[in-house]
């Protein structure tokens, strides 16, 4: 799966679910996060799901209380469930991030891309 880091202007959310439906994982969930140059998404919670942040393009500073990890490509962040994060975009150039769930309400309540099939590459 190739993750595309033109910034989405059309999206209404930041977020897009790129697992499909009837994937492999029951457990886990992966999203594409994108924040423009100079952005923010405001302070957040994810309910249940625990969140592993791995930066793919651009550079974003993870907050969520006890701290704030950059999150630069090649490099992650892990965020405990049910803390209050934010996603701030402090550069000039857009900012792409993988972003892998623990599944929860939350996370199936996210937009999905239009992805198909099992995930496997077959």
């Amino acid at each position: 799966m190739t993750i595309d880091t033109a910034h989405d202007t059309t999206a209404d959310r930041p977020a897009l679910r790129l697992d499909p439906v009837g994937g492999p994982f029951r457990q886990l969930a992966a999203v594409r996060i994108q924040v423009p140059a100079g952005g923010t998404v405001p302070a957040h919670r994810h309910g249940d799901s625990e969140l592993l942040l791995t930066g793919v393009s651009g550079v974003v500073h993870a907050s969520c209380g006890c701290g704030t990890e950059v999150v630069a490509p090649g490099t992650f962040a892990m965020l405990p469930a049910g803390k209050e994060i934010t996603l701030e975009n402090r550069g000039e150039q857009d900012a792409t991030l993988l972003a892998v769930f623990s599944q929860s309400r939350f996370t199936d309540e996210l937009p999905r891309g239009s992805a198909e099939g099992c995930g496997c590459g077959h």
